[in-house]
């Protein structure tokens, strides 16, 4: 007990100086069960000093005097900033016991990589793929064989994605090196706690969980401001409807009050937004931006402003939500929904670590929906009811990635061997032999192994693909988005939304705006677009970030609106209702109050209010709303399947979009009603997922994946790039192999639920779900539950001028009179001058002879010189050489003949002699059509110039 107590007291002390609060009691964070050497996963609130807890083994050893030079310890986190954070927070404690801790991932040195083989730590932090690296070294090997413990942080994360996988089979080769040892493994929020214990510690090991994670209680409230006056008249200050400059105001409010506060979005886009907005509002906010895409510099200083307190609020994506340490902060404000009780968890927990303290976190909701939502998972976080953990089961490109990373150990792997190590990893406990041959078959085919009878032996080029895969993260590239009209850059978008959505044609929301894809330049990577006038339909550029919305939360959102439409019906009044919600729920007056008038108006025209267990179809012109309380990957999978079932009905396309309360359909014509309906009772569960495997390999999203899938395989180089590949081609490579079905296990995992779908299908069938259909006139318009995804997209809470044509041509005749050319005198052959074509006159004159017969240069333009001057003083030219020549009189005889006008229209991109001499000689009314022939021509050249030969 003495010994027990000598432990505890350092943690406790040290936890105290280095300002993480205190823990709440030593029981609560599994200190016994860590001491007696059973491997453990230990689920605790941040800042009741889990990793403290996690290491007194190591102290325990060192007072005894057990101890050897090596490593003996392997801290394991998900993000290189972590690892450094934890070594800042350890250093001290290793320094007064005279324990060597370093820290090894991709950024460190050669020299420092060198050093740590000759002088190992005694404790290692790291990351998976650093593991996989030094796994095959010959001499770390060996110190690696003194490893007696494994500390895996954030372990939630990693049991959720494939460097998690890669993490479990990591540890079994480990564990085959070093002998067994002791497994801890920490986290704040598990949903599924059994089954990240056996992820963490392989299929035939036991494990004791500790779950501390009530220990530390939370504060949640959801909020809507009311818009007041003051915020009506800011709004067109800063571009923002008055509900937007309410919410602002708020968050202003709430970070005068507090010394520091973390303001969570769910996008990028919205956190950039969202900083832009306050420093409108308030110049002189001390606010910092944080979020994924931002350079690592910028990351870094704006975690060391806000750890120092010279910003008083930042506004982050999940990039902030695991334990990097950027000092004290007192409230989480959350904007918009967090759509997933995990987030919201994880998200609050990063504040009030002090002694005694709740963590505190406040939603800002933008929609009765979202404050619903908001307040659903709100109460679910209170409870401890989290989403289920879903793991990669079988993953085939880290099976792959692992066996010849197996064959690197030996000359010569048992593949019975090699099957009974890796079904010991907790992902591969139901991999068959079978599976196993087809992908050694597979590497065999790309010749990185060699397959012989029962064995397997490498090959040369599996030493490079080994190394150059060890990441399981995809690298994507960004593309940048160029307005056409002002050549000005937008924003950007990730490589998978331009090779997934990205077509000419498609339009796309970014910065406020709905705008239209010209032309998509791989090279480049670029993204011309211009102005849509009709913004229904477009995807918004960040629909890959959002986090989806669990089913469990839309049901239980189904079943608050069923209680609502049911008191509704009896004649409760308004503030009857509202009390109640309150009294179930953290929710304010105003946003409760907010959801609850939405049914009533739909009560009043009698109308079905959709529920968890009411399915309505609503039709409105060509538009069918499937009102669906079933979360996002479900609602996604179902649209899927019906959009499927309605285009080979009908013959044609039907477009399809959801949310995680309704699927919406456009039709080509007149919406069918009774074919949707129709097509709900007769949509069979056994033939949903033959529907989808169907649909989805023809599809942008799966090919997408089946292009990093190979990559992962070695099928692919790496660096592969997105302009060279043919994703049509490549699918149709790779049909009947591992990598396609690896690419559709990951669709169907990640992007869709279908054993979910064909749950819900079945109680369609049975009437257990119940199927009513509403038609709505034009003159009604759609109901108000329907309109939030028909107007979703439309509207928003950005305020743009509208980009008006007269704005394009006035932006167009802006970039094009500020264009820099070179003219140069074909007459006597010696005067040029590099000027912007807005200061020339009407009719340009050489400055030496006054002769007009002046063409404009290329950048590159000796070659043209050499050849005018020569065919001015009589010289022979060649046939390349004329080609020059005449190109240059043609633009030179256009000059002549329309002066600076005919600069300008040769000014546009991709316009030649031959498009300008068709311009100049088209009637214009006045100088705005001009410019519209020049638009014209650059769209026209923009579509059509990948098909230009050189």
């Amino acid at each position: 007990m003495n010994m027990f107590k000598m432990l505890c007291e350092p943690v406790v002390g040290a936890i105290k100086e280095f300002g993480l609060g205190e823990p709440t009691k030593p029981q609560e964070l599994a200190i016994p069960e860590i001491l007696s050497g059973k491997h453990v996963l230990l689920i605790a609130p941040t800042g009741t000093g889990k990793t403290e807890a996690a290491l007194l083994p190591v102290f325990s050893m060192y007072l005894s005097r057990e101890w050897q030079p090596g490593i003996k310890i392997l801290y394991i986190a998900p993000l290189r900033a972590l690892n450094r954070d934890m070594l800042i927070r350890l250093e001290r404690w290793g320094d007064q016991l005279g324990l060597r801790i370093l820290v090894r991932h991709g950024d460190t040195s050669v020299s420092e990589r060198q050093k740590q083989v000759e002088r190992p730590p005694d404790m290692l932090i790291t990351t998976p793929e650093t593991l996989q690296a030094i796994l095959p070294g010959r001499r770390i090997r060996e110190h690696l064989k003194l490893v007696r413990w494994a500390i895996i942080d954030e372990v939630h994360e990693f049991a959720e994605d494939e460097r998690g996988t890669q993490l479990a089979v990591g540890l079994e080769l480990l564990s085959r090196l070093a002998g067994e040892f002791q497994r801890i493994g920490l986290s704040a929020t598990i949903g599924s706690p059994s089954v990240v214990a056996q992820f963490l510690v392989g299929a035939d090991r036991n494990v004791e969980i500790v779950d501390a994670s009530v220990a530390k209680g939370m504060k949640l409230h959801v909020e809507s401001p009311v818009p007041k006056r003051e915020d009506a008249e800011l709004a067109d200050r800063i571009f923002a409807e008055p509900t937007m400059v309410a919410r602002l105001r708020r968050i202003r409010e709430l970070m005068n009050k507090h010394g520091s506060t973390l303001t969570f979005v769910n996008t990028r886009e919205a956190a950039e937004i969202l900083g832009s907005r306050l420093r409108l509002l308030d110049a002189r906010l001390p606010i910092g931006v944080h979020h994924g895409s931002l350079a690592k510099e910028v990351r870094i200083a704006a975690e060391e402003g806000f750890r120092n307190e010279q910003l008083k609020c930042l506004i982050c994506t999940s990039s902030m939500e695991l334990g990097i340490d950027i000092g004290t902060v007192d409230l989480v404000v959350q904007y918009m929904s967090p759509r997933q009780v995990t987030r919201l968890v994880q998200r609050v927990g990063r504040s009030g670590h002090h002694v005694g303290e709740l963590s505190h976190g406040i939603v800002l909701a933008t929609s009765p929906d979202d404050a619903m939502e908001a307040a659903v998972i709100s109460r679910r976080a209170l409870v401890g009811s989290l989403e289920p953990s879903r793991i990669h089961e079988s993953a085939l490109d880290v099976l792959a990635h692992q066996l010849v990373g197996l064959s690197l150990d030996q000359s010569r792997v048992d593949i019975d061997d090699a099957l009974t190590l890796i079904k010991r990893a907790y992902p591969y406990h139901n991999l068959s032999n079978d599976k196993l041959i087809e992908v050694l078959k597979q590497l065999n085919s790309q010749g990185l192994i060699w397959l012989e009878g029962n064995e397997f032996k490498r090959r040369m080029p599996a030493w490079e693909y080994y190394f150059t895969n060890l990441s399981m993260i995809s690298d994507t590239r960004r593309y940048h988005i160029d307005d056409i009209a002002s050549r000005k850059s937008i924003g950007t978008l990730d490589e998978e939304f331009v090779a997934t959505c990205a077509e000419p044609g498609t339009t796309f929301i970014c910065k406020g705006e709905t705008w239209q894809v010209i032309d998509v330049e791989p090279e480049e990577k670029r993204v011309l677009v211009e102005p849509a006038e009709d913004p229904l339909g477009a995807i918004p550029a960040w629909e890959g970030e959002l986090i989806p919305v669990p089913f469990e939360v839309a049901q239980e959102m189904g079943k608050v609106r069923a209680q609502i439409a049911e008191r509704l019906k009896a004649g409760d009044a308004t503030e009857h209702i509202t009390s109640w919600l309150i009294d179930e729920y953290p929710i304010s007056k105003a946003a409760a109050n907010w959801f609850i008038k939405q049914f009533e108006e739909h009560a009043r025209a009698g109308l079905p209010i959709p529920t968890s267990d009411k399915l309505v179809i609503e039709i409105y012109e060509q538009f069918v709303v499937l009102h669906a309380c079933f979360g996002t990957l479900v609602n996604k999978t179902l649209g899927l399947v019906l959009v499927a079932l309605l285009s080979t009905r009908l013959g044609t396309s039907v477009a399809v979009k959801t949310d995680p309360y309704r699927i919406a359909f456009r039709f080509p014509m007149d919406a069918a009603p009774e074919l949707l309906g129709q097509m709900l009772k007769e949509l069979k569960p056994e033939h949903i997922g033959p529907i989808l495997q169907l649909t989805l390999k023809d599809s942008s999203v799966f090919k997408w994946r089946l292009l990093h899938v190979a990559k992962r395989f070695g099928a692919i180089r790496k660096d592969a790039d997105l302009a060279h590949i043919n994703l049509r081609r490549l699918a149709k490579a790779f049909e009947a192999t591992p990598i396609h079905e690896e690419a559709m296990r990951e669709v169907m995992l990640e992007k869709l639920d279908a054993a979910k779908t064909i749950e819900v299908a079945r109680l369609v069938q049975t009437g257990a779900i119940e199927l009513t259909t509403i038609a709505r006139t034009k003159d009604e318009g759609p109901t108000q539950m329907g309109w939030p995804i028909l107007d979703e997209l439309t509207s928003g809470e950005l305020i743009v001028p509208r980009r008006a044509e007269l704005e394009i041509i006035r932006v167009l005749k802006h970039r094009l009179n500020n264009r820099r050319v070179r003219l140069f005198c074909m007459n006597c052959c010696t005067w040029n001058v590099l000027t912007r074509i807005g200061r020339l006159p009407e009719s340009p004159k050489c400055g030496r002879c006054g002769a007009g017969l002046l063409t404009l240069l290329p950048k590159e333009h000796n070659e043209v010189l050499k050849v005018i001057r020569k065919r001015a003083a009589g010289e022979n030219i060649g046939e390349v050489e004329l080609r020059l020549f005449t190109r240059a009189r043609k633009i030179a005889d256009l000059i002549l003949t329309y002066g600076k006008r005919a600069i300008i229209a040769l000014a546009g991109r991709g316009i030649g002699a031959r498009t300008a001499t068709r311009i100049l000689a088209m009637d214009f009314k006045d100088e705005g059509d001009f410019y519209k022939a020049i638009l014209r021509a650059e769209r026209v050249y923009a579509r059509t110039r990948r098909f230009w030969g050189d």
